[in-house]
């Protein structure tokens, strides 16, 4: 096997984790899950990465040290110099990440924030294809922003440039999961929206909805409120509403920011609360942008849904390896 023919792109999220094994030209061949043991410590988290990247190479019958570099991609704060990251729902701080899947894998290792990897994909290989400049919005548990600028990745001084959810839309507003109140991640994010529902539901107003859910709001997956659009529930479509014109109000203000040709809402989430989300979300923006400014900008879904996090780290990868 010739050295420079695959990358791996690893997803590292706060249940599961999946590595792809990519070619050279950016197409996926192998896939590998496996559940995030994150209750078991850093060494643990970092151990089953590394079992999951060997299990990915093996089904496609490639050797691990064959592969140019790993790009993992985390969901929380990367000190790129030092090779540690610090991720708040795996109780992960300041951990060597880098040298631990190095000296476990033996190939080069990079790292990378979650959003920018999928945010990436899709401008190399998905919706915003063809594009120069872009925001990728990625709705789950959080919001999670990625910039693209002139066709570079933008990253900020200190690695952090596009958390869009942490932008405050409201003084005083709900409690967000940083710990501040009225960030647009308290308004528009599946755990707003899930918050929202139980309220709901303690109320005995959805009983259709919350048979296996209760009212867990960590239950109130993406296909809870599918559900409750293909019931045609009012509360529901309610709730999805309301999360999506706060975040055109969000998005108005990158739009009066950076003027982008398009923002990309990635990660599966959007895809699935169907057109009427879009539009609102869409109108909203434009609406609100300063006179004018939105009109332009377009708004897709992500066209790459799961794949997109794990492809955009490795083609980051095959970047960094190759500078």
């Amino acid at each position: 096997m010739m050295k420079g023919q695959y990358c791996i792109g690893f997803d590292l999220g706060g249940t599961k984790m999946i590595a792809a094994l990519v070619d050279d030209e950016g197409r996926i061949v192998a896939r590998s899950r496996a559940k995030t043991p994150g209750e078991e410590g850093p060494d643990a988290v970092a151990g089953a990465m590394a079992e999951t990247v060997r299990d990915a190479c093996a089904q496609a019958g490639v050797d691990v040290t064959a592969v140019v570099a790993v790009g993992a991609a985390v969901p929380g704060i990367i000190d790129p110099a030092r090779g540690t990251v610090t991720l708040t729902n795996l109780n992960l701080t300041d951990f060597p990440l880098r040298d631990n899947l190095e000296r476990a894998l033996g190939v080069k290792v990079v790292l990378e924030n979650d959003v920018n990897a999928g945010t990436w994909a899709e401008y190399k290989a998905g919706a915003a294809k063809g594009l120069r400049h872009i925001v990728g919005v990625f709705v789950g548990t959080g919001i999670g922003g990625g910039l693209v600028l002139d066709g570079k990745l933008y990253r900020g001084s200190r690695g952090s440039a596009g958390e869009i959810g942490h932008m405050v839309v409201m003084e005083g507003g709900p409690l967000c999961g940083c710990g501040r109140y009225g960030c647009l991640e308290a308004f528009a994010s599946r755990t707003a929206m899930a918050k929202d529902a139980v309220a709901l539901a303690a109320a005995g107003r959805l009983p259709e909805l919350v048979e296996k859910t209760g009212t867990d709001f960590k239950k109130f997956k993406s296909s809870v409120f599918e559900r409750g659009l293909d019931l045609g529930n009012p509360l529901i479509t309610s709730i999805i509403d309301r999360a999506a014109y706060h975040l055109g109000i969000g998005l108005a203000g990158v739009a009066n920011l950076l003027n982008p040709e398009a923002f990309v809402l990635g990660g599966g989430f959007a895809d699935r609360l169907r057109a009427g989300y879009l539009e609102k979300v869409k109108t909203t923006m434009r609406a609100q942008a300063m006179g004018g400014v939105g009109e332009g900008i377009k708004v897709l879904i992500g066209e790459l849904g799961d794949d997109a996090v794990p492809l955009g780290a490795a083609l980051l990868a095959r970047e960094a390896a190759e500078a």
